[in-house]
């Protein structure tokens, strides 16, 4: 099966048939392709379903489309999803909001990041500055819905610091210092906003909600 079939097939709204019905695997189809050739693999998820703790919806999509060469690892807020270790995944537990929790996965590096956690921009930018460097060269960096927010915040959206990088210009904020944004700038290779193809949100706001951060 291809990504979309496993992501119908395991109720991912990562397909085209389950609740947002986003389709991020069409677009997630070609830009695995190339890792899916590689001997090894190592893939980290950020939020690991939506739903409950009974199932690891992504996980298994990773695990059947990459096959026994994939080292898969997930970290999610919630205690219960430990027992999917049990499973060959590897599961941290801890709050993305917080640098010390993230720091357990930076013990690892990894060809491809998704962070599909709270979609709130500061955990995403504070995910972000703290995971960039367990990305290896080659790799993949993904924010997943950036069109909807959980909460009001003061700090600037995600997907509009994503805007003013492909326009070069490089500003952050508060949970993306100028030192960091340095490093970062001179790491990335190329940065892309993709779409959602999701019925239950207006097409101006997920024209740019899938966000590929291609590192050098």
């Amino acid at each position: 099966m291809n990504l979309t079939e496993l992501a119908n097939f395991y109720n991912s709204d990562k397909g085209n048939s389950y609740k947002c019905a986003h389709f991020y695997t069409q677009h997630y189809e070609k830009a695995f392709a190339k890792y899916k050739q590689q001997p090894s693999l190592s893939l980290l998820e950020i939020g690991l379903n939506r739903d409950d703790c009974s199932e690891v919806p992504s996980l298994r999509i990773y695990q059947n489309y990459f096959g026994e060469k994939a080292r898969l690892f997930g970290f999610d807020i919630r205690e219960e999803f430990k027992a999917f270790e049990k499973e060959g995944f590897e599961i941290f537990i801890g709050d993305q909001s917080n640098p010390a929790d993230l720091e357990q996965c930076c013990a690892n590096q990894y060809d491809i990041i998704v962070d599909d956690g709270s979609h709130a921009s500061s955990h995403q930018q504070i995910t972000l500055r703290h995971l960039w460097s367990a990305l290896k060269p080659g790799g993949l960096y993904v924010i997943e819905d950036l069109h909807w927010q959980p909460f009001e915040e003061s700090c600037s959206k995600t997907v509009s610091i994503a805007r003013q990088w492909i326009d070069g210009k490089l500003e952050g904020g508060e949970h993306l210092p100028v030192e960091w944004l340095n490093t970062f700038a001179q790491e990335v290779e190329n940065i892309e906003l993709l779409p959602s193809a999701s019925p239950l949100h207006p097409s101006h706001l997920t024209k740019n909600a899938l966000l590929f951060l291609w590192k050098k």
